[in-house]
């Protein structure tokens, strides 16, 4: 990874307007909406865990999920340009190159997090201090399998789909993966889909100091074979445009 190629990059993230609207601002105005909605008084889901908690956490997942999406946008528009073949004659090698793009997807989530987590503090969730740092770091860390999903689709997708394409990832993962419905209320063949997808087994590593019967290791097996195989897709790709 290269730290001052990722600083420009950085810089250039958080110039995006589109960036700051749809992964920082969304998320915060949804989780403040479906609060006062649905949220409140002590309800509470099947599972046991408050209603706010819950939206708490899929809203701050749907941040992270988004936030790393669009730099497989960015890959993309890059390669339409050409920036990538000349990157390629500088010292940055291929390595360096797509750590430093999945760096950077890792630190575009971060702020969706905070911002979702801190009106959720405002809004009545209530944690103890370590609960907080678990939840938070489950959230920044489960952001993995997503941050290499956005590399892959970067490097195959044409630059003039990337909008939609992105979009229709983050609604898929959203709608399939538990954010939008609950595996619990879901039928049967969702569920099913749910726990196939990194969506659904990162919300349960969140919600599993609060909730019994999370299958912890069946939640890192998966998410551990979407890392691996979308890592190796993307180092294939890459290597196939040099």
């Amino acid at each position: 990874m290269n730290t001052r190629f990722l600083g420009l990059e950085l810089r250039r993230a958080v110039r995006n307007g589109r960036y700051l609207i749809f992964t920082i601002a969304m998320p915060a105005i949804l989780f403040v909406l479906f609060v006062n909605l649905y949220g409140g008084g002590d309800g509470r889901f099947p599972n046991g865990l408050p209603v706010t908690t819950s939206l708490m956490m899929n809203m701050a997942l749907f941040g992270v999920m988004a936030g790393p999406l669009t730099i497989g946008a960015r890959i993309a528009v890059e390669r339409g340009l050409g920036w990538q073949r000349q990157l390629r004659l500088t010292p940055l090698t291929g390595s360096g190159y797509l750590g430093t793009k999945g760096a950077l997807a890792m630190l575009v989530g971060l702020p969706s997090i905070v911002l979702v987590c801190v009106l959720g503090a405002v809004e009545g969730v209530r944690m103890d201090a370590l609960q907080w740092v678990g939840v938070f770091a489950t959230l920044w860390l489960g952001a993995i399998p997503f941050v290499l999903l956005g590399i892959v689709i970067g490097l195959i997708a044409s630059p003039d789909g990337m909008q939609a394409i992105t979009g229709l990832a983050s609604m898929l993962l959203g709608l399939l993966g538990g954010i939008w419905i609950p595996a619990d209320v879901a039928p049967a063949w969702l569920a099913g889909v749910m726990k196939i997808l990194p969506t659904y087994w990162v919300k349960q590593l969140t919600q599993a100091p609060f909730v019994s019967g999370v299958d912890v290791k069946e939640a890192l097996l998966v998410i551990g074979l979407w890392v691996v195989a979308l890592s190796l897709i993307a180092v294939r790709r890459y290597r196939t445009q040099s």
